[in-house]
């Protein structure tokens, strides 16, 4: 019965502390003024779509036509002279405007996947900080522990001092050990309020934090280096590169042209003029067909570039994993020499009771034990570290 009280407590401790991470993160999503700017990168690349399925504008001008050397005004004695007014309009094919737009509707989409890839990274560095966040309360907690040790060992030893028992260098030895101790609670607490700020400028806003209890997190399965968010973001420059292939194939299509002219003519009926026109490719083989193999060239080097990020993440993602496997077997190492570290320290403890044992032996005893907590606590916070590295990459 008690034990089965003892485990709700444990799954409820364990929700609460899992909420504070996960409070932490949401409250990072919605704040970070990083990640928020790319929503007003995929609107601007919605504006540019629209821009590139509409016309230029239309040209107007203004002019004096055939004007006589001796007078630089229009006059009847001229005929052909006249004031004159110009529009004109440029028409690029639909196929050309529609093909732009498809460039800058795949970038937005670009964008999408960027966007996750920051977001992302910035939960992984969240994750890492709060883990070194809550290793600063278990450092904080072995101190506290040590400390006490040693004032128990301090106490025992002015005792047996005054029964002549103990040397005054015993206790030197102990009052200068406290004030390690306390210089040490000191840069705990230093380094709770360095990693503190980094979270909440990460954050985007300060938060209350109260950390968790460290303990060591399974490793993630079923990675796909397709699902890995920096091959996602290559796959979509390649489809943004084969939408500007595209694009560059019906560069050598006719811009047409359209204009009016009126001309008003002095004391005689005045004139209109319309024109058209359009391009003629007559450099293509030297002009539009380079620029399509300009683009083809840098597809294949993005391919290239694809093939290579995959390679890169599985073997980080191997890496990782063979980090952590190797570390939570130095750990289970850790753990058997703390609980024989602790029998010998009792034991020790006794028979310093009985004059059987040096002071430094116990002291020693003591070193070894604080040290394989702290590697213990380190350990820990490096797992969940490289958890949270290993995540990142799915």
């Amino acid at each position: 019965m008690k034990i089965g009280i003892l485990l709700i407590i444990l799954t409820l401790i364990s929700q609460t502390f899992s909420s504070e991470l996960e409070r932490l993160i949401e409250f990072a999503l919605k704040n970070n003024p990083g990640l928020r700017s790319y929503e007003n990168l995929k609107r601007s690349y919605g504006f540019k779509k629209e821009f590139s399925l509409s016309l230029p504008n239309p040209q107007v001008g203004i002019g004096l036509n055939n004007l006589d050397t001796e007078r630089f005004l229009p006059h009847r004695e001229n005929p052909m002279s006249g004031f004159a007014l110009f529009l004109s309009q440029r028409y690029v094919l639909p196929v050309k405007r529609s093909r732009s737009a498809e460039i800058h509707e795949r970038k937005a989409q670009r964008v999408e996947v960027a966007q996750e890839s920051f977001r992302k990274e910035l939960i992984r560095q969240l994750k890492e900080l709060y883990w070194e966040f809550s290793y600063s309360f278990e450092m904080e907690r072995i101190l506290r522990e040590m400390e006490r040790e040693v004032r128990d060992l301090l106490a025992i030893t002015e005792e047996r001092y005054r029964f002549g028992k103990a040397l005054l260098s015993d206790l030197l030895l102990l009052r200068g050990e406290l004030l390690k101790v306390e210089e040490l609670i000191s840069q705990a607490l230093r380094l709770r309020e360095t990693t503190v700020s980094r979270i909440h400028a990460l954050a985007g806003g300060r938060i209350e934090l109260e950390g968790a209890p460290l303990k060591a997190l399974p490793f993630p399965e079923g990675f796909d280096p397709e699902r890995n968010v920096t091959v996602k973001l290559l796959r979509e420059e390649l489809e943004v590169i084969r939408r500007e292939i595209e694009r560059a194939k019906v560069e050598h299509y006719p811009d047409l042209f359209l204009s009016a002219g009126y001309t008003i003519r002095p004391e005689i009926p005045n004139l209109l003029t319309f024109r058209f026109g359009f391009t003629v490719p007559v450099w293509k083989s030297r002009r539009e067909d380079l620029l399509v193999l300009e683009k083809e060239e840098r597809y294949r080097a993005k391919l290239f570039e694809l093939q290579n990020a995959k390679l890169k993440v599985e073997g980080e993602f191997s890496a990782l994993r063979s980090f952590y496997r190797i570390t939570s077997r130095i750990l289970d190492t850790v753990e058997k020499e703390i609980e024989e570290k602790e029998k010998e320290i009792s034991a020790l403890l006794i028979a310093y009771e009985y004059e059987r044992t040096d002071l430094r032996d116990i002291l020693r005893a003591y070193r070894l034990l604080w040290s394989l907590e702290f590697d213990r606590a380190r350990l820990v916070k490096e797992l969940n570290q490289t958890v949270a590295k290993a995540e990142a990459l799915q």
